[in-house]
């Protein structure tokens, strides 16, 4: 567990961050201007192994009482001064969060819950992980490829389209349907 240490906030005019419990067994650094907490490595990682398993992620959902609130600005890591990398958290979560090179966490107000609501504030960790930021532009450029069908091919056909793929997926002559398509006409 890490002592009492003088953190400043990397958001709020670097006031002091307030230690506190985020958690049972999760001591976090809360910023009392902003609201927003950080947590650093040791402490997430005494708390995460104390945790009986990893918790299934629920689907996204709107929650009226969780309100992030998203600052963009270029946050300076409470241990170190240095500047935190920031990285898409994804999966239906449309902020971002701050790690230090230390590997502390900085959550701006608003963001634990979100993560805590759809159980996924057991994986901070990974969020930072090039598999996880490489999950992400996947689900983002599949997006952009089906906004473009969308406007190429209009909703209706498209949905057709899909309905055909599905028939033609496991159809033994598959090619040869595939062919018929592309060379008549």
């Amino acid at each position: 567990m890490t002592t009492d240490l003088k953190f400043k906030s990397p958001a709020g005019r670097y006031k002091l961050l307030q230690k506190s419990t985020l958690e049972e067994g999760l001591v976090a650094y809360h910023c009392p201007e902003t609201s927003g907490v950080y947590i650093t490595l040791q402490d997430y990682w005494t708390w995460l192994q104390k945790q009986p398993a990893r918790l299934e992620h629920l689907p996204s959902f709107e929650l009226a009482s969780t309100v992030v609130e998203t600052d963009s600005n270029a946050k300076l890591c409470p241990e170190t001064g240095t500047i935190m990398m920031r990285c898409k958290v994804g999966n239906g979560f449309d902020f971002y969060i701050d790690r230090s090179k230390t590997g502390g966490i900085w959550l701006d107000a608003g963001e634990w819950e979100a993560l805590k609501a759809r159980q996924f504030h057991d994986e901070l960790h990974l969020i930072f992980t090039e598999p996880w930021q490489q999950k992400i532009r996947d689900w983002e450029e599949a997006q952009l490829n089906q906004k473009l069908l969308n406007e190429k091919l209009g909703k209706e056909l498209l949905a057709e389209l899909d309905q055909f793929k599905d028939v033609l997926s496991n159809h033994p002559h598959k090619a040869y349907a595939i062919a018929y398509l592309e060379h008549s006409g």
